[in-house]
C-alpha cells in the first residue's frame, strides 16, 4: 500500500497537471482581487477636484493596498496549511499507527499542545522565510489567523456531515474554544473585544476567496484522481494546500503578480 501511494503521488505528470491547476486557480484569485481594487480606485478618481499630486498619492496608496490584500490571502493559505499539518498528524497517529495508540491515549492533550506549537512555528517560517510578507503587521496576521481557524472549523464540519465522520468532533470543539478565546478571555476589555471583531470582519472576505480556491483545488484533485480518499480526506486536503503553497512560492519568486500591480 505504501508503495502504491509513493508511485501515485510521485508521478511527475500528475504532479505537473495538479500544480498547473493550482497556479491557474491562484492567478484567478489574484486577478479577482486586483479587478475589484482597480474598480474601487477608478471610482475614487472620478472626483474632478483631485489635483495631480493627490492622484499620485492615491495611486501609491492603492498599490500598497493591493499588495496588502494579496499578502493577506497568502497568509490565509499559510495559516490554514499549518493547522492542516497538525490535523493530519493527529489523524495519522490516531488511525494509521496502532502501535502508538496506547501512548496517544495517555499523552493526547500534551501532543495536541505540541502540535499546535509546531503549527505556529511553521506558520512563522512560511510567512517570514519562505515567502516574506512585508506589508502585514502583527495585528493583521493575528486577524487572518483567526479567520483561518473558522476556515478549519468549516472543513471539519464538511467532513463530519458529508462523509459522516465523527472522528474530529473533539478537535472541532478544540478549535471552537480557541476561536472563542480570541474574543473573550480572562482580562479582556470591551475595546479588545471590539478591536478583535473589527479585525475579523475586515479579513472575512478572505474566507470566501479561500473557500472558493481550496474548494476548486480539492474538487479538481478528487475529480482527476490525484487526491485519494483512501488515505483520509484531511490528508488529501492537506496535499491540496501544499500545492497551493507551491503555487504561491512560484508566483512570488517569479514576481508575476507584481507586474499586474
Amino acid at each position: 500500500m505504501n508503495t502504491y501511494y509513493a508511485t501515485h503521488y510521485f508521478n511527475f505528470k500528475n504532479i505537473g497537471v495538479y500544480l498547473l491547476a493550482s497556479l491557474l486557480g491562484l492567478i484567478i484569485v489574484i486577478t479577482i482581487v486586483l479587478c475589484i481594487a482597480k474598480l474601487q480606485m477608478h471610482k475614487k478618481l472620478q472626483d474632478d477636484s483631485l489635483t495631480t499630486r493627490k492622484i499620485r498619492r492615491l495611486n501609491r496608496e492603492h498599490q500598497a493596498k493591493e499588495l496588502t490584500v494579496i499578502e493577506s490571502f497568502f497568509e490565509m493559505v499559510f495559516a490554514s496549511t499549518s493547522i492542516l499539518i497538525f490535523l493530519s498528524l493527529y489523524y495519522i497517529l490516531d488511525e494509521r499507527i496502532p502501535a502508538v495508540s496506547v501512548y496517544w491515549e495517555k499523552y493526547q492533550d500534551l501532543l495536541l499542545l505540541l502540535f499546535l506549537c509546531f503549527s505556529v512555528i511553521l506558520n512563522g517560517w512560511l510567512d517570514i522565510v519562505l515567502v516574506p510578507l512585508e506589508e502585514l503587521d502583527s495585528d493583521q496576521k493575528a486577524s487572518i489567523r483567526l479567520v483561518s481557524t473558522f476556515y478549519i472549523i468549516l472543513i471539519l464540519l464538511y467532513i463530519k456531515f458529508i462523509y459522516n465522520d465523527d472522528n474530529y468532533d473533539s478537535l472541532m470543539m478544540y478549535f471552537i474554544t480557541l476561536a472563542v478565546g480570541r474574543f473573550i478571555y480572562f482580562d479582556f476589555t470591551m475595546h479588545d473585544f471590539l478591536s478583535t471583531i473589527h479585525g475579523f470582519v475586515q479579513q472575512l472576505p478572505l474566507l470566501i476567496l479561500m473557500g472558493a480556491y481550496s474548494g476548486f483545488i480539492c474538487w479538481f484533485g478528487f475529480y482527476s484522481g490525484f487526491l485519494l480518499t483512501s488515505n483520509g480526506v484531511i490528508v488529501s486536503t492537506l496535499l491540496a494546500h501544499l500545492f497551493m503553497i507551491c503555487s504561491i512560492y512560484i508566483l512570488d519568486k517569479t514576481k508575476v503578480f507584481r507586474l499586474l500591480l
